[in-house]
């Protein structure tokens, strides 16, 4: 539906701009006079969708635009910025087209009268059930200040773990995309060349050059089945993965990796602890709290347990001791826990682990080139020696047999 901006006065004359959605211009003057508005203009700003819509990469909100919204939001409503006053600043200052229209609708309904939490869950692409229920707590306990606030340190620390482990593994990823591109080149063009050179004397090859021969031979007649296959192997892995029983499985391969399982456990524990904090904090309920936990742990593993939790919860059980049936949670976060709930600062204690862990992770994610330094000499080692063996075992073999011929 088309989008109007709106510029109109209230019975007191004050000035007020903002945003409808109409099918023309006469039915959003209807509305701004049921308002108990008087309109001064109104001005069509978003036509009708087009038929060919846009590529969806053009659409998306970055997650540190998240994050800024949500500390100017935060920012703005604690100096007693009016909501649609606020919206309306908010919609201004972002650059992404698509944050701006979704900020100018989630305006518009709020002027219409609808609650904040209804207002934002319209855009569940971009605000996630647990930016929703952290609004619809602030609105309903009169807290919203402090729930922004939690959100926005919440998201930030999100921000901070993904850009760390990004930035730590580019190193690594160079290396080995670096070392796949030599060895494609090698296998293609250099070592034909060699093996022309050894298919004019009729000895038998060693292995490794058998070996190398084979994947050369591969290469360069059935490169393209190569390339398809691979691309049909990532396709089928997304698709098993889009599944319960292959997301329950690949997420608990992810936790075997060596150095990144023991990250992602690390970072999963993390996250469930400043989470389940924050929405315990902001008056939700343990189970309602879980459940939302759930649904944005990002690990079918943790999720499994979190549901069994809640399940053993709704029985009598307490947090910790449900927690101690699962492998998922470490001893400290269990004991944490337990600490919380005996002396009623479960939010407190939760809280202060989440953030020791925040500790563990940068040092971690600090360090990982170092961690995983050991993987990559022995990837490079191999491939290396399996290449030189390759080319220079023939040569000795020739060279030994020309001295003792």
């Amino acid at each position: 539906m088309p989008l109007f901006a709106y510029r109109a006065r209230d019975q007191r004359g004050i000035l007020v701009t903002g945003h409808l959605e109409g099918i023309a211009a006469e039915p959003v003057k209807a509305v701004l006079s049921e308002q108990g508005l008087i309109p001064l203009s109104i001005r069509l700003i978003q036509a009708k969708s087009s038929l060919l819509p846009e590529m969806k990469w053009f659409k998306k909100v970055k997650d540190d635009e998240l994050v800024l919204m949500t500390r100017q939001f935060h920012t703005l409503f604690k100096a007693g910025m009016s909501m649609e006053m606020l919206l309306g600043t908010l919609s201004r200052q972002t650059r992404n087209k698509t944050f701006r229209e979704t900020l100018q609708r989630i305006q518009t309904d709020i002027s219409q009268g609808s609650t904040l939490a209804k207002a934002f869950a319209k855009h569940p692409k971009i605000f996630n059930d647990l930016y929703i229920s952290m609004l619809s707590a602030g609105e309903e306990a009169g807290i919203l200040e402090e729930v922004l606030n939690n959100l926005s340190e919440l998201l930030q620390k999100e921000v901070e773990i993904q850009t760390g482990v990004k930035s730590a593994t580019l190193y690594p990823k160079l290396v080995v995309g670096v070392l796949c591109i030599a060895m494609t080149i090698m296998l293609i063009w250099v070592f034909p060349e060699f093996a022309k050179f050894y298919g004019h004397y009729k000895a038998a090859l060693p292995l490794p050059t058998r070996i190398i021969m084979g994947m050369s031979d591969v290469l360069r007649h059935y490169g393209w089945a190569v390339v398809l296959l691979l691309f049909a192997g990532y396709i089928a892995i997304r698709r098993y993965y889009q599944t319960p029983a292959g997301k329950l499985r690949l997420d608990g391969w992810r936790w075997r990796v060596p150095v990144f399982g023991t990250l992602g456990q690390k970072i999963a524990n993390a996250r469930f602890a400043h989470i389940l904090s924050a929405l315990y904090h902001s008056g939700l309920s343990v189970t309602k709290s879980l459940n939302l936990v759930e649904n944005v742990i990002q690990n079918e593993v943790m999720a499994k347990d979190i549901r069994l939790i809640r399940a053993d919860i709704e029985r009598g059980q307490s947090l910790s001791e449900a927690m101690k049936k699962s492998t998922c949670f470490s001893p400290m976060l269990v004991e944490a826990t337990a600490i919380g709930e005996k002396t009623g600062s479960l939010d407190d204690m939760l809280k202060g682990l989440g953030e020791h862990y925040d500790i563990e992770i940068h040092h971690m994610v600090k360090n990982l080139t170092t961690l995983l330094e050991p993987i990559l000499l022995g990837f490079i080692f191999g491939f290396v020696a399996l290449f030189a063996l390759a080319i220079f075992l023939p040569i000795w073999n020739m060279s030994s047999a020309v001295m003792h011929g």
